[in-house]
């Protein structure tokens, strides 16, 4: 659960908001409510930990783009070229069936085996 939180980025959501929540109560203390959520959302008066949390963002941000480097790079119009498949050449390998060949008149063994040949030898 962890790894999904962490992989889904919802751990600098949580801090975010935890620092809004610490802005909101210490700003009301100096103003009213009104002015505190203002203050806390014009993005003029970031806390320490908005700061953090700006900080921590463009170094994951800056870590992805280092690790896809490389793919955008990668030419992929060899992965999608279309194939043209040629399947005359395996119906030519199919045997026909013989109308000739007699049917089978044998009837089954009696008693009829308990285990095949090859579960006696395993």
């Amino acid at each position: 659960m962890l790894v999904l939180v962490l992989s889904l980025g919802l751990h600098w959501a949580f801090l975010q908001s935890a620092a809004w929540v610490g802005m909101i109560v210490s700003y009301s203390r100096d103003a009213s409510f009104a002015e505190a959520v203002s203050k806390t959302f014009d993005g003029k008066h970031p806390c320490s930990l908005c700061k953090v949390i700006q900080q921590g963002r463009a170094e994951e941000k800056k870590q992805d783009q280092q690790q896809t480097k490389p793919i955008s790079k990668m030419d992929l119009g060899v992965i999608w070229q279309s194939v043209a498949f040629n399947f005359d050449r395996d119906r030519e390998r199919i045997p026909s069936p013989d109308l000739n060949a007699l049917p089978r008149r044998e009837e089954p063994p009696k008693p009829r085996p308990r285990c095949s040949p090859a579960g006696i030898l395993a």
